[in-house]
């Protein structure tokens, strides 16, 4: 009776195994959650006309060669949000919303090294996944504000957009759309990433760096500089196994059979 038993057992492993065999891998889409991503909030900053001046929430300043001051707020380097009203700098409407985040420094520290925004956000690199990271980044016109002071904004001082586990850099967008994005107007940097079974990183949390490289444009040597970035998302593709029914059903088997061999 006990090789009976035996053999049933092996039977239902044997029959277990092809129903795993059911199963198949599925996929999982996330957006991610980013802190004020469209730049409206302007909560704590300093408002001035169309400005608010003052890192944006949920946003710290990147910051690693030391040139920006003041948390942002002058006198030559200044971060904070622009409300767009075209035709004046823009073309047309922001991305998303009505604000855009800025990053504008005058001419006379042109070269003087990069520097932007940054998030650490609450997830984190995840094994079997895929990453899309979409930024509209804004090339900022000339234009008289509505205090009446006229900027020179002609040319581009480039960016850059990074995707980053814990403090290391993992993808970025290191000024690909450089040349092709029109004076007044946004176009989307995407920076995609893809992480399998293992990776050094994995349970680090993500992050985002958006850059202005202060690169001085020898089109336009005499302009200040800027660039704005509007419309932040972080897509997040998993693989999942999925399995039919039966499959979990015949998990049951090799219980029942224990148990019959119990009796």
């Amino acid at each position: 009776m006990s090789h009976w038993l035996s053999f049933r057992q092996a039977g239902g492993i044997l029959a277990f195994s092809w129903l795993v065999g059911l199963c198949t891998q599925v996929t999982r889409a996330d957006f991610l959650t980013i802190a004020n991503a469209s730049f409206e909030d302007t909560n704590g900053q300093i408002i001035s006309n169309e400005f608010s001046f003052g890192t944006p929430t949920g946003w710290q300043i990147y910051n690693p060669n030391n040139n920006v001051a003041n948390l942002g707020v002058g006198p030559d380097y200044w971060l904070g949000t622009l409300d767009i009203h075209p035709p004046t700098n823009f073309s047309n409407d922001a991305p998303d919303g009505a604000r855009v985040a800025i990053a504008f420094n005058f001419r006379r520290t042109g070269g003087g090294g990069a520097y932007g925004l940054v998030q650490t956000l609450n997830d984190v690199l995840e094994a079997n996944s895929s990453y899309a990271l979409q930024v509209e980044v804004g090339n900022i016109a000339s234009g008289r504000a509505l205090n009446g002071q006229d900027f020179l904004l002609a040319g581009f001082p480039g960016y850059r957009v990074e995707l980053l586990a814990g403090s290391t850099v993992i993808a970025s967008d290191n000024n690909s759309l450089a040349g092709s994005i029109p004076e007044g107007q946004f176009r989307t940097s995407t920076v995609n990433f893809q992480v399998g079974a293992s990776h050094a990183l994995l349970g680090q949390a993500l992050g985002i760096r958006l850059i202005n490289l202060n690169v001085v444009d020898s089109s336009s040597p005499d302009s200040d500089l800027e660039v704005d970035f509007d419309f932040v998302r972080l897509n997040r593709i998993t693989a999942v196994p999925e399995c039919s029914s039966i499959v979990m059903v015949s998990l049951a088997l090799p219980i029942l059979f224990g148990r019959r061999r119990g009796q």
